[in-house]
């Protein structure tokens, strides 16, 4: 390896353990988000207030969308660090760094909408997992709602459901759109270009 080539290398491997410290770091962060936003929920439900009910209704969907975002970062690491790995793969002129492809079959693809991941749950535990702590915010939304219509008036009960029903739709269709996965798709097309690199 040539002086320049070794220069380069140095470079994109000090990048490469900057991506996979965000990676691992964000991911830390969304299974804690799960966890702690499942007990905090399952408090609320056994204090039942008119607060505490409605708070575990519109909370568990802005967990939701703060799993989107952590997951969104680890995304981000996910694909700059597979083109980094091309280019020192590249460079060493030998496939030795593949761990972007061992994650790509086991966790879920690159730049492809995370609908399709999760369509394939059975195949991919972390795709099951997600969808099982969904499944759980789905009953304690269900039976805080429940909860809720014995307590409130028709009235009231009927308004906040339908403030509920439109703050959840929104998010959903947001997050829905981001991980249908253009803007990853772009940032992997300009790694592609910066690095002239198969990745």
């Amino acid at each position: 390896m040539i002086d320049p080539d070794r220069l380069k290398y140095d470079a994109i491997t000090r990048e490469l353990e900057r991506m996979r410290a965000m990676q691992y770091s964000y991911h830390r962060k969304f299974f804690a988000l799960l966890l702690v936003s499942t007990l905090v929920a399952g408090l609320g439900l056994m204090f039942p207030s008119g607060f505490s009910l409605t708070f575990v209704c519109f909370g568990l969907v802005t967990t939701g969308v703060t799993a989107a975002f952590l997951l969104h970062f680890c995304d981000f690491a996910r694909t700059h660090a597979r083109a980094l790995e091309a280019k020192l793969n590249e460079l060493l002129g030998e496939r030795l760094l593949i761990a972007a492809e061992l994650e790509s079959d086991y966790f879920y693809p690159h730049e492809e909408p995370h609908l399709g991941a999760a369509l394939e749950w059975p195949k991919r535990f972390f795709v099951f997992y997600t969808l099982h702590f969904c499944g759980v915010w789905a009953l304690f939304v269900v039976f805080a709602g429940w909860q809720l219509s014995q307590g409130l008036s028709t009235g009231p009960f009927l308004l906040l459901t339908s403030v509920w029903l439109v703050w959840t739709t929104l998010n959903l269709l947001f997050v829905y759109g981001w991980f249908r996965g253009e803007a990853v798709r772009k940032m992997a097309q300009r790694l592609r270009e910066t690095y002239a690199a198969k990745v």
